[in-house]
């Protein structure tokens, strides 16, 4: 017997519930969202430079140099835009969350509204993607937690519908459009542009001539204005095209192949910890097939686009925090849903959830304001499950001091008094620098092992071991007394030259001095990548220990 068959009769029996399929899916799908609503530890890097921006500071981290400690522009900017109408950041977090999410969902039920299924009619339909959008913890999980996800859910449903309808109408306006999403998509985070790819590959292979390039190019220098004019403020003002958090996380010298595996097992992790997720990404390939229906445009284009962001993924090591990057192609896949009469489709979405989601105690239906998981598969781990118990919007609601974290703790005592660091200055080393550099004040300056927030130590290779999505730095001899003094004191010639010229782009105040914009080109072109190669080319490759009386406090050494 199918599975179909053993549900057949259950769903029609409660055919009577239809008039309130899709209130009580929206209703579930709120509740969920909010009971899992979460500020998590590394978006608090980039709260610290909305703080210091709205406090009139600049887009600055650290406030003694300019450095782009956040890789998504226009999340950091929405952010900043509620901040601004002094709202708590926190909550400002959640509230751009939120209508990001709910947007993005007001969109898919939208592209329900021509859909009919034989026994199902359109609203109980939308119900069952929605039940299907709660049983996926990826989805679910960074539907909030401070990150850009949330955003990027809008703008791929934004970018699905356009890709769809210029493949159908590739007229200027259209195409301007079109663009413009993708620039939007891209400031928000670069690599979700290789969602678009696709889309924009067909548009030219179908209106492949003479007459079709000029349109194709002018539009799409109008659409991706912003890209142009975000890259030229970056290189202005930051002296790089791209985020800081870019080379920290790709300028490695990690292999290709050491990678690759990382990732494999961060795809195999969603397969054990999430398998709805991984299943909801496959599975409009799978009841195509299944149906025998004609592949389409509409369904090929974002489907290769979602498989082309999982591979991606897999490529560039995953990350540490399960199912973080897996998200977004999940939620491509549901657009591809909910655009076709897949019989098989609630059938199959009832399955999932009953046997994940209702019978499943762990799953994001039961979570409560005191909830903790801590679970690591490798390098992985179920990073809501580590923090929401001291994040969450509920238990916000009662406690005076929030997030209370232990970090979040220290940072706030540090701020009062400095002495509590091992350093026993305004200046200290760790390696966890959300909580901590948020609540510890915009005066200290914090150096980060992991280069995110660094301009320096970005630049250097990766220490032994090394975890994915955490590639920390040695420091190198006379750093710290460089960063506390604000003058050069690092010991190695090679270094201490590439430093001078680092902070002639980066602590100079004036942003047009010919001497910074001369280095600015000069470092963008490579002419200072020989410094780093001789001084790397010295280094012990294996991890130390930060120098003694450096440390923040967070931790030994630390």
């Amino acid at each position: 017997m199918k599975f179909e068959e053993i549900l057949r009769p259950i769903l029609k029996a409660s055919s009577f519930l239809r008039p309130v399929a899709l209130p009580f899916g929206c209703l579930l799908l709120l509740y969920v969202v909010l009971a899992n609503s979460w500020v998590g530890e590394d978006s608090y890097i980039t709260l610290r430079t909305v703080d210091n921006f709205l406090n009139g500071n600049g887009l600055r981290w650290n406030l003694h140099e300019r450095v782009q400690a956040y890789t998504h522009p226009l999340w950091m900017f929405l952010i900043s835009g509620f901040g601004f109408f002094h709202i708590p950041l926190y909550y400002s977090t959640l509230i751009a969350s939120w209508i990001c999410v709910f947007g993005a969902i007001w969109f898919l039920i939208k592209e329900q509204a021509n859909l009919r299924i034989e026994e199902f009619d359109q609203k109980v339909s939308s119900a069952f993607l929605l039940l299907f959008l709660v049983g996926s913890r990826a989805f679910i999980d960074y539907s909030t937690s401070g990150l850009e996800n949330p955003l990027s859910y809008l703008l791929l449903a934004l970018l699905v519908r356009e890709g769809n309808r210029t493949v159908s109408d590739a007229s200027p306006i259209q195409l301007m459009r079109f663009f413009f999403v993708i620039s939007m998509a891209y400031l928000n985070r670069q690599d979700t542009v290789l969602f678009a790819v696709p889309y924009f590959l067909y548009i030219l292979y179908k209106n492949a001539n003479r007459q079709f390039l000029p349109r194709l190019l002018w539009t799409g220098f109008l659409g991706g204005l912003p890209i142009f004019l975000w890259t030229a403020f970056s290189l202005l003002y930051y002296g790089y095209p791209v985020p800081n958090t870019a080379y920290a996380k790709l300028n490695t010298d990690i292999s290709s192949l050491d990678l690759l595996f990382q990732g494999l097992q961060y795809l195999k992790n969603t397969l054990l910890w999430d398998p709805v997720t991984a299943i909801g990404i496959v599975l409009p390939l799978g009841l195509h097939f299944w149906e025998k229906r004609k592949f389409d445009p509409q369904f090929t284009l974002p489907f290769i686009g979602a498989i082309s962001y999982v591979i991606y993924t897999a490529k560039i090591g995953g990350d540490f925090m399960s199912g973080r990057f897996l998200a977004a192609p999940f939620f491509v896949s549901v657009l591809i849903l909910s655009r076709y009469q897949y019989k098989q489709f609630p059938y199959i979405v009832g399955l999932l959830f009953l046997i994940f989601g209702l019978f499943n105690p762990r799953s994001n239906l039961y979570t409560t304001p005191d909830y903790r998981r801590h679970r690591y598969d490798g390098h992985i781990v179920d990073e809501k499950g580590s923090y929401i118990q001291n994040s969450n919007f509920f238990r916000s609601l009662s406690v005076k001091e929030f997030p209370d974290h232990g970090w979040a703790e220290i940072g706030r005592k540090y701020k009062k008094d400095i002495s509590l660091a091992t350093s026993k200055s305004n200046t200290c080393i760790t390696l966890n620098v959300g909580y901590f550099g948020f609540f510890s004040g915009s005066d200290k300056r914090i150096i980060d092992i992991y280069a995110l927030t660094d301009p320096l130590l970005s630049k250097l290779p990766t220490s032994k071991p090394w975890r994915i999505g955490h590639f920390g730095r040695n420091i190198p001899e006379g750093y710290f007394e460089s960063v506390k003094s604000g003058e050069n004191k690092i010991q190695d010639p090679d270094l201490k030259e590439y430093y001078e010229k680092l902070k002639k782009i980066t602590e100079s105040e004036d942003l047009l001095a010919k001497d910074r914009l001369l280095a600015i080109w000069r470092e963008n072109l490579g002419e200072n990548r020989k410094l780093v190669d001789s001084y790397a080319g010295k280094l012990d490759p294996n991890w130390k220990i930060v120098p003694k009386g450096t440390g923040c406090g967070l931790g030994p050494g630390f």
